[in-house]
């Protein structure tokens, strides 16, 4: 289940907020000023902050400044929402600047909102928790029992070969060329075929539909989350 911190002074809309992300199965936290919603970034660590810029105490422009330096909170993916500014395009590039991933004014629809997170989480850098647990997106990776989650749901455990896989397709944005996976997971001893052959056990391992997610590259492997 992906954490979502909401930084909203607005009671209404961030109930609304709230109940929307409830139903869409994220676990949803919310800060009605700045100071509190940059202590909340540091203690939660969610995988996603939606921030306000009008705010009380701390302005969101500080509450994003002071994230986007912090090494604990820096990785965490902003997405500004606001009705603030009347030079819509200078805006954007102040936020953008200052580390935000995606802005959208107000008023928007929820459902915009809800797509523009989960675009968010697909491509969010992959972070390595106390727990041990590698995530990008919906797929997670528990690296001690190499275990493999989709949705906070269990479905498969792996033998090292498919985990180490696995693990370097959690950790790039983008595709991994073969040639990257062979050298990392068998060293200088890899076959294509024998990474072919992992990459399609794995696929088998997550079923029918979540294999899908393992999409073949023009010269490698993407995950998508």
């Amino acid at each position: 289940m992906a954490r979502l911190l909401i930084i909203e002074d607005d009671g209404a809309l961030m109930e609304l907020m709230s109940v929307t992300f409830f139903k869409e199965g994220y676990e949803a936290h919310y800060a009605f000023n700045g100071k509190e919603g940059y202590e909340k970034a540091l203690a939660l660590h969610p995988d996603v902050i939606i921030l306000d810029l009008m705010l009380p105490v701390m302005s969101g422009i500080d509450v994003l400044k002071k994230v986007s330096v912090h090494p604990i909170a820096r990785s965490i993916p902003v997405i500004v929402v606001t009705g603030y500014g009347d030079r819509p395009e200078a805006l954007e590039e102040t936020i953008r600047s200052h580390g935000a991933v995606d802005y959208l004014r107000k008023p928007f629809e929820l459902g915009v909102l809800v797509r523009t997170v989960a675009r968010v989480l697909g491509r969010a850098p992959v972070k390595t928790e106390k727990t041990g647990r590698l995530s990008k997106g919906a797929v997670g990776l528990d690296v001690r029992y190499r275990t493999v989650w989709i949705d906070d749901k269990l479905v498969a455990t792996l033998s090292p070969q498919k985990a180490a896989v696995l693990k370097l397709l959690l950790a790039a944005p983008g595709p991994v060329k073969k040639e990257s996976l062979l050298a990392e997971v068998w060293g200088n001893t890899g076959q294509v075929s024998a990474l072919e052959k992992t990459i399609q056990r794995l696929r088998e391992d997550l079923g029918p539909a979540e294999g899908r997610r393992i999409q073949t590259a023009a010269d490698g492997y993407e995950l998508i989350g």
